[in-house]
């Protein structure tokens, strides 16, 4: 498929996991103070959209490491690539809630 190695595939995927990672912690912080203080709720806004668009990267990123190990020509696909495509349809659906969590911080601010 792509012409990078499985291995350079993880780094970018563990990369991204380290930007969730982050984002993630940044929200915790802001959730912890959260009142009605516009600079808390933009704060939370702010991280849940970073997670967003991380997490749409790392779905990206885990569809193309398991092509990477996918086996044309097997009748099954093999439980890696399975594992991997699973994992980046979560990556995807941490993203579209978080995006949905960000647009409700909007709204109701």
């Amino acid at each position: 498929m792509g012409s990078r190695k499985p291995s350079s595939r993880w780094h970018e995927v563990s990369a991204t996991a380290e930007v969730i990672a982050q984002a993630g912690r940044r929200l915790e912080r802001s959730s912890a103070r959260l009142t009605t203080a516009p600079e808390e709720l933009a704060a939370a806004r702010d991280a849940l959209l970073v997670v967003t668009a991380a997490g749409a990267r790392l779905a990206r990123q885990l569809d193309m490491l398991s092509n990477e190990y996918d086996a044309p020509g097997l009748v099954e696909p093999s439980a890696v690539h399975i594992a991997l495509d699973q994992a980046a349809a979560a990556a995807e659906d941490l993203g579209n809630c978080t995006k949905v969590a960000a647009q409700a911080i909007e709204d109701g601010a």
